[in-house]
């Protein structure tokens, strides 16, 4: 009788046991943890393979991602972004205010760090900002040179206060491109004024504030950058220097980082296919030490197959149904597997899920693949086929210098058109006359623009509204206009409310995807490159967002052949992203 009564203590008294030793194992592995944690240890050089020569190193310059990452660590901007929610991070911003005013006019005021210094000494402050904004940024950074439309003035209270005096609110300052990331990086006033700034000798050889320094570049072989011993960030950098060595050939790129000749690459100079290959190699054990991976391109880019929509444009391509016919028929799941190795998202609207984008995803979609749908909607809207078996003829025009995978993918777009009457001829053309011919001449049927949506609305303006429709590149070539979606993302640029902005880009979207001036086929996707010794753990993410992104820097990267282990470990504390502070004021108490 007593047998059950003992089979249920002796099994509390094992649970209790059990439970015991799980809490003494789990205090022994945080014991543990910490006492492994890493230290990094000061030194290493990391070899950065690039593709090209920068045309110039200007710190407040052109948002151009390919060279933008060798820029990135000699200098800094008034804020960083978080990669994933893109709020503002302290950099040479330590805290800021968005003031609306009663006039319906916009204040930024930054409040700056008192320790900052230029790499030849002198202290940082806000005439640099201002001068920065005021006179070197309009000629080499086209957001900053936009900016100006609706900029009064910027005032300098003392040598820690800027403030940016606005006509309008405008919600596009919260992103990218204008207080921070690539091209946003302070000049040095007192090494460009009075100086003919465009031909300054600094444009090549850079005076920064950021945690590495200038040394050397040899034209056509490397760049060089050193320690920057006294970065005010105490502490920091880690690595000694950093080496860009330029490599003009995706094959020479990959041999070189088989070889160990090279550290890292961020996704220029290396194609698809050959990443895909060294992917494999480290899967199969063939290459250590290494690591490949793909991420979302941080502009949420896109593949866009754009309709010529201007009144000399072909009458097929007028008809809503034309559009939605082609898009019908193109299969964007095997432009995704057969161009891009299955490496990025067939698209179902006009932006994908990438961080950049991923707010504005509207409600509305466009077809899928359905070619028998598609036959049914071309005869409908008149286009028979002909003894020949087309119903009409298209031009595809592309640019197979700076994207040779375009042709692949012309190819296949030609192919599934062809199946439903639609006869296709392939124009391919060098960069320079493809920007020539499409967006200055808009001499094309159909073209595929390599289109950045994000982030913020200012691109989707740019190439879905009449205010785009002008004849230069990266412009609305299409000929797109909807008035009412134009009103709405007009509303969304000055509008300093996150979620109210995103609302109204998302009405907007729903309005451009009904109308089909394009066929969004595939995401693009970043590709990195990495030497597994080298490691971003103090700072997550800035082997994505450290370099041309230039969202945040590479100070904290370390070499882990080098880390001293110790217990416990001081960090630096992490500063967390900072959501604008907007406050209504007056124009007199906004001044005070």
């Amino acid at each position: 009788m007593h047998v059950p009564h003992n089979n249920k203590y002796l099994k509390k008294l094992i649970s209790v046991l059990l439970l015991l030793v799980m809490s003494i194992n789990i205090v022994i592995l945080g014991i543990n943890a910490e006492s492994q944690a890493i230290t990094p240890a000061y030194g290493g050089t990391l070899v950065v393979g690039i593709p090209s020569e920068p045309p110039n190193l200007v710190l407040t310059g052109s948002p151009t991602w390919t060279y933008y990452q060798v820029v990135t660590p000699m200098c800094n901007s008034l804020v960083d972004f978080d990669p994933q929610t893109l709020e503002w991070v302290p950099d040479l911003a330590e805290s800021w205010q968005i003031i609306k005013t009663d006039d319906g006019k916009m204040l930024v005021v930054f409040h700056l760090v008192k320790n900052a210094t230029w790499h030849d000494g002198v202290p940082f402050t806000s005439q640099d900002v201002k001068f920065s904004y005021e006179k070197v940024g309009p000629l080499f950074n086209s957001f900053i040179a936009g900016m100006r439309r609706y900029l009064e003035g910027i005032d300098t209270p003392d040598n820690y206060t800027v403030v940016f005096r606005f006509n309008t609110t405008w919600g596009l300052i919260l992103y990218p491109g204008y207080f921070g990331a690539s091209g946003t990086c302070i000049s040095p006033k007192h090494l460009y004024e009075g100086t003919d700034i465009a031909n300054n000798p600094y444009n090549t050889k850079p005076i920064g504030t950021g945690p590495f320094k200038f040394k050397e570049w040899v034209k056509g072989q490397y760049i060089i950058l050193e320690r920057n011993d006294k970065y005010w960030k105490k502490g920091l950098p880690y690595l000694d220097r950093i080496i860009y060595k330029i490599i003009p050939s995706s094959e020479a790129m990959m041999l070189a980082f088989q070889k160990g000749e090279i550290d890292f690459v961020w996704n220029y100079g290396i194609s698809f296919a050959h990443s895909v290959q060294l992917e494999n190699m480290i899967r199969e054990g063939k290459l250590t030490g290494k690591k490949v991976w793909f991420f979302p391109s941080p502009g949420g880019s896109l593949d866009v197959l754009g309709f010529n929509l201007h009144e000399h444009g072909p009458a097929p391509l007028k008809d809503v149904r034309v559009r939605k016919a082609i898009a019908m028929a193109i299969n964007k799941t095997a432009i995704a597997e057969i161009v891009y190795f299955g490496k990025v998202e067939p698209l179902e609207t006009m932006v994908s899920r990438a961080p950049a984008t991923a707010m504005f995803y509207p409600d509305k979609k466009q077809p899928d693949y359905n070619p028998a749908e598609a036959n049914k909607l071309l005869d409908e809207a008149g286009y028979k086929k002909g003894p020949d078996g087309y119903r009409f003829r298209l031009r595809l025009t592309i640019d197979s210098t700076s994207y040779p995978w375009y042709v692949k993918e012309a190819e296949l777009i030609r192919d599934f058109l062809r199946e439903v009457g639609i006869d296709v001829q392939i124009i391919t053309l060098d960069t320079a006359a493809w920007h020539q011919t499409v967006f200055r001449n808009w001499d094309f049927d159909m073209s595929i623009f390599p289109f950045v949506h994000g982030p913020g609305p200012a691109f989707l303006i740019q190439y879905y509204t009449s205010r785009g429709i002008v004849r230069a590149s990266w412009s609305n070539a299409m000929g797109y206009n909807n008035p009412k979606a134009e009103q709405l993302l007009l509303e969304a640029e000055k509008e300093l409310n996150k979620t109210r902005q995103i609302e109204l880009v998302r009405q907007a979207l729903n309005i451009i995807v009904d109308d089909q001036p394009a066929v969004w086929t595939v995401s693009r996707t970043f590709v990195a490159l990495l030497n597994t010794a080298f490691s971003d753990m103090l700072k997550p993410g800035v082997w994505e967002n450290g370099w041309g992104t230039n969202y945040m820097r590479p100070e904290k990267v370390f070499l882990t052949t080098l880390t001293i282990k110790t217990t416990p470990v001081e960090t630096t504390p992490t500063r967390t992203p900072s959501p604008p502070t907007i406050t209504p004021a007056t124009p007199m108490q906004a001044a005070t």
